[in-house]
C-alpha cells in the first residue's frame, strides 16, 4: 500500500504519462475544413469530412459531409462520388449509410463502379433539405500508399432532371 505523500508525488506523473499515451489516439482523427494552400480547389467548393483512422492499409470510415446550401430546392435523389484513378483502396458497397441531422435516409442501391472511379447512391426519397447531408461509408480499405485524394460530389434531383450538378470536393488525406 502507498502512503497518501508517495501517491500524492506520483500522481501528476501518472497523469501526465497518461496524456501522452492517449494523446496519439485522438489525434488520428483527420478532417477538412482546413488550411489547404494550393489545392485547385475554390475553398466554397471544399467539403468537410472526418475519417476515423486515416492510415493507410486499415479499414476506416469515412464521414463525408455535403452542407444543406449545396442542394438547391430540387432536392437530391442520387448522389455520387467520383474519386482518382491513383486511388487503390476498397469500398463494402453494403456498408454505406445517408444521414440528414440524426435521421437515416433510406437507400435504393448503391453501385461501385471500379472502372469508372465512382460510388453511386440512389436514394429512396428526394431530399429536401437546408440540413446537412452525411454520406457514410462503413468498411473502407485504405489504399496501401499515403497521399491526398479528391473525391468530388455530383447530386442528381430525379430522374426527370437528369443533369448532375457539382457540389464540392472533398481533399481526403491518408497518411
Amino acid at each position: 500500500m502507498l502512503n497518501s505523500q508517495t501517491a500524492q508525488k506520483l500522481f501528476p506523473i501518472i497523469a501526465l504519462a497518461t496524456c501522452f499515451t492517449i494523446a496519439p489516439i485522438v489525434a488520428k482523427s483527420q478532417g477538412l475544413p482546413g488550411f489547404t494552400i494550393f489545392s485547385g480547389v475554390e475553398p466554397s467548393n471544399q467539403l468537410s469530412y472526418r475519417l476515423d483512422s486515416g492510415t493507410r492499409n486499415t479499414v476506416d470510415r469515412y464521414r463525408l459531409k455535403i452542407p444543406g446550401s449545396k442542394i438547391n430546392r430540387l432536392g437530391a435523389a442520387q448522389i455520387q462520388i467520383t474519386y482518382p484513378n491513383y486511388y487503390k483502396g476498397k469500398f463494402d458497397d453494403k456498408a454505406v449509410e445517408v444521414l440528414v441531422g440524426d435521421k437515416s435516409i433510406p437507400i435504393e442501391s448503391v453501385e461501385w463502379n471500379r472502372e469508372a472511379q465512382t460510388l453511386q447512391i440512389d436514394l429512396a426519397q428526394r431530399i429536401k433539405t437546408k440540413d446537412d447531408i452525411e454520406v457514410i461509408l462503413n468498411n473502407v480499405q485504405n489504399p496501401d500508399g499515403a497521399g491526398m485524394f479528391y473525391f468530388t460530389a455530383q447530386v442528381k434531383s430525379s430522374a426527370d432532371f437528369p443533369l448532375a450538378r457539382y457540389v464540392g470536393t472533398w481533399i481526403l488525406n491518408i497518411e
